[in-house]
Parts: structure tokens; sequence; C-alpha cells
């Protein structure tokens, strides 16, 4: 009987501790084990999610650059005089206010300074001050307008840019650079000539050549030949190949080549050998041929070409952008195409995973010059769809601009442009697939 006692006390004594150990979780941690277990099965189902989980695919790194170019930047003795405000200063910033934010949208806006900058003391051949045709310097307000108005490059490469001498030349480069725009065409040096402007905007990195076919038989001096990009008349086109070519070995991704060519106050490119010439500069490597110097808008043309290693490259010419700002107008011209230039918008892009770059989109605005209202700068499409009164014209003036509008899209067209421009689009999208196939 006292063993069954003795049993029973032993079991209640068991049963006394083990309840109080798990309670206490010192003797048995049950909670603990049980927690553990817990963990370690949750981190072990986390790590096999993320295990199993597909990751989030990612994009290949494009970039895009949107570049807008204008024509012919020339200032005629009554821009000149408007844009006196008294006691020798200008104001040429009314020309540009409309104009403005077109420029100033863009990654990079350019340029064809036409006209001296040289300051009013720098006398040659018998002129002095400020001066418009046929030796043109302007007042430097004019550059610092343009600045203002958006303009980041010049090309300075023309008929005009020997207008105030060599040193005429020196103080217009250094003058437009101090307001911290790029030029090129014209130069200080060797060295400077023997390096091409690269302009890397966002990766991708854009080299600008320019020559032009005369200085209007103002000789360059001797031993400064790096002074001003010339081949005459465009016969021989092997020094624009050669800069296209070293453009290329010092890293350039695209060669915006600015021509300034042809006959004066004609539709198309004149002589026509100059289509053959772009034709030559994009088979060399030119992917942007700007040109300049008729005054009068001219055809958009492409040229296809294949890189090395076989996929299809789009060269976008433009024979002449026509005028942005000058006094040109009929009936001291020829036609009242001089009043009209083309502003281009170009998208460029390249896929930094491989290097690809491409044209990946065109458009174009006719604008006209409006002599009678400050020399402003209009972009046609909104003025001919606002109020006339926004514009100080007449409904009449109206209707003329819009005629005047199409022409100038008809000139455009001539060469096949916009059906030329969905070959380059459908290039533009194959380099993108390119780009996706090659980056999963």
């Amino acid at each position: 009987m006292r063993r069954i006692y003795f049993i029973i006390i032993l079991l209640v004594s068991v049963g006394f501790f083990f309840f109080v150990g798990v309670r206490a979780g010192d003797i048995f941690p049950l909670n603990e084990m049980f927690n553990k277990t817990e963990n370690e099965t949750a981190e072990e189902t986390y790590i096999e999610e993320q295990e199993t989980e597909p990751e989030e695919e990612s994009e290949p790194d494009l970039r895009t650059v949107n570049m807008v170019v204008g024509g012919d930047i020339t200032a005629h003795v009554p821009q000149i005089d408007q844009a006196h405000v008294g006691d020798g200063e200008y104001d040429f910033s009314p020309s540009f206010e409309i104009i403005a934010p077109y420029l100033q949208a863009a990654d990079i806006a350019v340029g064809d300074l036409e006209t001296s900058q040289a300051g009013p003391d720098m006398p040659f051949w018998g002129y002095t001050g400020y001066s418009g045709y046929p030796l043109f310097n302007a007042p430097q307000a004019l550059s610092e307008a343009l600045a203002d108005a958006g303009f980041d490059v010049f090309t300075m490469a023309n008929n005009h840019t020997l207008d105030r001498g060599l040193d005429g030349l020196y103080n217009s480069i250094d003058h437009v650079r101090s307001l911290g725009v790029e030029t090129f065409g014209a130069y200080k040096s060797w060295e400077e000539r023997d390096n091409p402007l690269i302009i890397d905007q966002n990766g991708l990195k854009i080299a600008f050549v320019a020559y032009t076919y005369s200085t209007n038989g103002i000789p360059v001096p001797e031993g400064h030949e790096y002074c001003v990009n010339m081949t005459v008349e465009f016969e021989d086109i092997s020094p624009v190949i050669a800069d296209i070519e070293a453009a290329e070995a010092a890293g350039a991704d695209l060669i915006a080549v600015f021509p300034h060519w042809g006959g004066m106050y004609s539709n198309e490119p004149n002589p026509q050998y100059l289509r053959e010439r772009a034709a030559q500069m994009a088979e060399a490597g030119a992917d942007l041929i700007l040109g300049g110097h008729p005054h009068y808008i001219q055809p958009i043309e492409w040229f296809f070409n294949q890189n090395d290693d076989g996929t299809e490259r789009a060269t976008l010419a433009v024979y002449s952008l026509g005028n942005f700002i000058s006094n040109q107008h009929y009936p001291h011209n020829p036609s009242q195409y001089v009043e009209y230039g083309l502003l281009l918008d170009i998208d460029l892009t390249k896929n930094m995973d491989n290097g690809d770059t491409w044209i990946s989109d065109v458009d174009y605005e006719i604008t006209w010059c409006y002599r009678d209202w400050r020399h402003r700068v209009l972009p046609l499409t909104p003025v001919l769809n606002a109020d006339p009164d926004e514009y100080n014209l007449s409904q009449s003036k109206v209707e003329e601009l819009r005629d005047w509008q199409q022409r100038n899209i008809e000139v455009v067209e001539k060469y096949g442009h916009s059906d030329d421009k969905n070959i380059a689009l459908s290039i533009a999208e194959s380099m993108l697939n390119r780009a996706m196939t090659q980056h999963q």
C-alpha cells in the first residue's frame, strides 16, 4: 500500500515540475522550439519563393537627343536700325521672342551665323562700324539675343566669314563663345581646326563639320588657312570626306555636315551635282547634311547605306534651310521665298548597350520673317491657327501666308521626303527591335 502511495506522490511531483517548467519555458522550452521551427519554415518558404519568382525584365539603355536647326542668320541695315535703342545700344530680342520656345525646348539648337560680330571698331576694306550687305558686321547684341533665344551652336563657315578680316573673325568667335555658344567651321588655330567639335549630349556624341564654297573673293591670309573650311564650289569634297572620317575616328556617334553651297534664289540644288556630293558624304558616314546659302528652302532627300555590321543607315539631307532671319524681301529679291525658312526638328537615338545610333524622327516647321513687326520670326502652323490680331496680321495676309506655306511644303517634298522618311522610320524600328533582342 505504501508503494502505491509512493508512486502516486512521484507522479504528482513530476507532473507539477513539468507544468511549472513549461510555464516558465526553462525546462522544456516548447514555445521556443515551436517558434523556431515556425520561423525556419517561414524563412525557407521565403527563400524558395525568391528562387522561383521570375526576375523583372530590364529595358535596354536608349538615349534620345532632340536637335533643332535653323537657316541663315543675317542682319541687314534695316534690322540694325530697328534694333537701335539709343546711346549705341541695340536690342534684337523682339525678333526671337515668339520662336524662342521652339529653340529652348531642344537639347541642341543650331544656326548659321552669317554676319560678323567683330564690334564697332574693326575697319576693313573701307567699311567700319556696323554694316549690312556686302560686308556684314552686326552689333554683338545680335548673338546675345540669339543665345538668349536658345541657340547653342553656330556654324561660321560661310561666304561672309571674313567680312571683317581675320581679326574681325577672331573677335566674332571670342564674343560668341563668351556667351556659352559653341562654334565650328571657322577657327583661331590649326589645333582648333584639326580637332572636330563633338558635343556629348546625354551620352550621344554628335560631331559638327562645316564648309563654305567661297569667302566672296576675300583672300584667306597666307599661313592662316585654318581660319575657315573652304572647298571651291564643292567640286572637290575630299577635305569634307577627310573631316567626316576624322570625326568618326575621334569617337563621334553621329556626324552632321553643314555645307554652305549652291546658287542663290533657287528652289533646287544648283548646280545639280550637289545631289551627287550629298550622296558621297552620306556614303562616307555623314548622318545629317544641312545646307545653307541659297536663301530659299530646298528639298529634303534621304540616302540609305549599310553600316559595317550590315545594318541599314539613313542619312537626312536638306539642301537649303532658307533664311531664319534677314531683311531680304520681294521685290528687292526675285521672290517672296526669301522671307521663309525651315526649322528642322530631329530626334537622334543611341543604344548605350551596343553603341548603335540612328535617326528616330524628323519633323519641320515653315517659318516667316515678319519684316514690318521688328523682323519677328514666326512659326506658321500656330500663327495660321490663331486669331490674326494676335500676330498683327490681316485676314488677307493670313491667307497669303497659308498659300506660301503650302508652296514651301511642296518644295520640301519634291524629292520624296515623306515616303523616304517612312523607310527611315522602319530602319529606326528595326534598330529598336535589335536593341530589345540583344538585351534579353
